[in-house]
């Protein structure tokens, strides 16, 4: 979903931050979906929205692709389903509607707790932020969760990483993808 709300200075993947064009991706990729019907065998097993920025997608988008994958594919009954989401999406409305489409892991685009770092890198959400989505996450039932860490950035001290590392394992976070 090559969708995102502002531009992170770090990022070399393509995306626009111009959504007026987002039906018409989701549309494209719901022909794909049929175009490529064959070349998937076997039950799905895992169902990834990678991005950009999935959570930026309307429930009707997800409903949509949703449905085409059902109609088009066959789903394994247990299966792994994955969505990635910045905190500043991460809220009570979207949380209650990816659990009941069947989402069951978060890969959250934290990238660090330490503010000056979040700001450094151009980010939309606070390092409170950050923390928060992390736990509300988890009371709605979102124990696998993983979460993107960046370090080594300008001014970043090994105490900020540590101090990072430390409140990723007080946050119980199963995994971790170190950039």
């Amino acid at each position: 979903i090559p969708f995102c709300k502002k531009a992170c200075h770090y990022c070399n993947f393509h995306f626009s931050t111009q959504t007026t064009l987002m039906d018409v991706m989701v549309d494209a990729m719901c022909k794909e979906l049929t175009l490529q019907k064959e070349y998937l065998g076997g039950p799905i097993q895992t169902i990834y929205f990678g991005g950009g920025t999935p959570s930026l997608l309307k429930k009707e988008h997800f409903e949509k692709l949703l449905h085409q994958m059902r109609t088009q594919y066959q789903i394994a009954t247990s299966i792994e389903f994955t969505i990635e989401a910045n905190p500043d999406d991460i809220n009570i409305e979207n949380l209650s509607f990816w659990k009941h489409i069947g989402v069951n892991r978060l890969s959250i685009g934290i990238q660090s707790f330490q503010p000056y770092a979040l700001e450094w890198m151009n980010r939309a959400h606070s390092a409170e932020q950050s923390y928060q989505s992390i736990l509300l996450a988890q009371q709605f039932g979102f124990n696998n969760i993983s979460i993107d860490l960046i370090y080594g950035t300008p001014k970043m001290t090994t105490e900020d990483l540590i101090s990072d590392l430390d409140l990723i394992e007080q946050l119980q976070i199963p995994h971790v993808s170190c950039y």
